[in-house]
């Protein structure tokens, strides 16, 4: 029976051959699909549950007063705060490839809340000693070719400044490398400038336990509940989940669309393995009479539709799995977030699952049919 599934395989190589290409694609797209949502929505560590993001109720494009900073110090379960802003500057030029993250936070602070990232000693006492001074991602200053002493230029778009920054050193981020494409540079240079307004985007507390998050999370709110800038506090990735949010739901769209795609492959495949096997029922009934059961003609069918959809499933990861790394390097400086994009085992997994089964099933329904026909029924009909 072995032998007899190759050979109807390869009996029709053309049909076999775009059947394959079908179930290739579908796992093509379900696995690029889930890789773009596990991007999305990364995966949280001990470190990053235990931070908390505290910023305007209203929206990011409000800053809050620099005098919480020292309140939201006093938080009980609350180990550090440092303040996030923002700058968005133009590098260079606005292209893409010229884009990066860039914050102006406080150096002696910063490492506190943020305990992933590694820096030397020597070259965080030289970040903190010099106001204009700042420090960058390993991978960033690599792809720029900075060198400490290199003096960068930021055109201010979102603050009325622009800004003359000194490298100091280079960090790095060994849990998340998508972390190393930002840069860090004094708080109080960016107040100085802008004439002291006393402002903050955000402010990242670290709380010294899972379990007092979502107390830190009321307190924080509790606390400037009657202020004129109230605000919101959340865990880091709620805060991240904000963004994505903004384009809708991501969650719903893939899967609507990864739904869609499955339906309509399992359509496409059932009604060529329907037509392969009505072109074999007088050769099913010859099988009869020679002495294969039915459970031996639906299990040849079976397999013949399961090897099909099993080629398309490993073609279908492998293509998958070129395109998210392609894509992760290629981004991964426009983007900062797409250099953690990568197509986990879970997802080839149920890629590979999903056109196991397809393939299975649209070759099971067909061939139950054609193994319960009768032997005189099939060899009256011309295949």
């Amino acid at each position: 029976m072995r032998k007899l599934v190759w050979r109807n395989l390869l009996r029709n190589k053309r049909r076999t051959l775009f059947t394959v290409a079908s179930l290739t694609m579908a796992v093509f797209l379900l696995c690029v699909l889930g890789a773009l949502l596990q991007t999305f929505n990364p995966e949280e560590t001990e470190t990053s549950e235990k931070r908390v993001v505290v910023r305007h109720a209203v929206s990011l494009q409000f800053e809050l007063p620099e005098a919480y900073w020292s309140r939201l110090e006093t938080l009980e379960h609350v180990e550090a705060v440092s303040p996030l802003s923002w700058f968005g500057g133009i590098y260079k030029d606005t292209r893409p490839e010229n884009f990066f993250a860039q914050f102006a936070t406080d150096p002696e602070t910063l490492l506190d809340v943020f305990q992933g990232m590694e820096i030397d000693p020597t070259t965080g006492e030289a970040w903190l000693a010099e106001r204009r001074s700042f420090i960058a991602g390993r991978t960033l200053a690599e792809k720029h070719g900075w060198q400490v002493g290199d003096e960068i230029f930021l055109q201010g778009e979102i603050y009325p400044t622009d800004l003359s920054l000194v490298l100091r050193g280079t960090f790095t981020y060994p849990a998340d490398e998508s972390q190393e494409n930002q840069i860090f540079f004094h708080h109080a240079y960016v107040e100085e400038a802008l004439g002291n307004p006393g402002t903050v985007g955000t402010f990242w507390l670290r709380v010294d336990d899972l379990a007092s998050v979502p107390l830190v999370i009321e307190a924080a709110e509790e606390m400037f509940e009657n202020s004129e800038a109230r605000v919101k506090a959340e865990t880091e990735q709620a805060f991240a989940a904000s963004f994505t949010e903004m384009l809708g739901n991501v969650e719903l769209l893939f899967g609507a669309i990864g739904f869609a795609v499955v339906v309509s492959v399992f359509f496409i495949t059932a009604n060529t393995m329907a037509m392969a096997v009505r072109e074999r029922l007088r050769e099913i009934s010859v099988l009869k009479t020679l002495g294969f059961g039915r459970r031996q003609i639906l299990g040849g069918v079976t397999a013949e539709s399961a090897v099909i959809g099993f080629l398309g499933g490993v073609l279908g990861v492998l293509f998958a799995l070129l395109l998210v790394k392609a894509a992760a390097r290629g981004l991964s400086g426009m983007f900062p977030l797409f250099s953690a994009m990568t197509l986990g085992p879970d997802v080839a997994l149920l890629g590979l699952a999903a056109a196991l089964g397809l393939g299975a099933l649209s070759g099971f329904i067909p061939g139950y049919a054609m193994a319960r026909r009768s032997i005189v029924e099939g060899l009256r009909k011309v295949g």
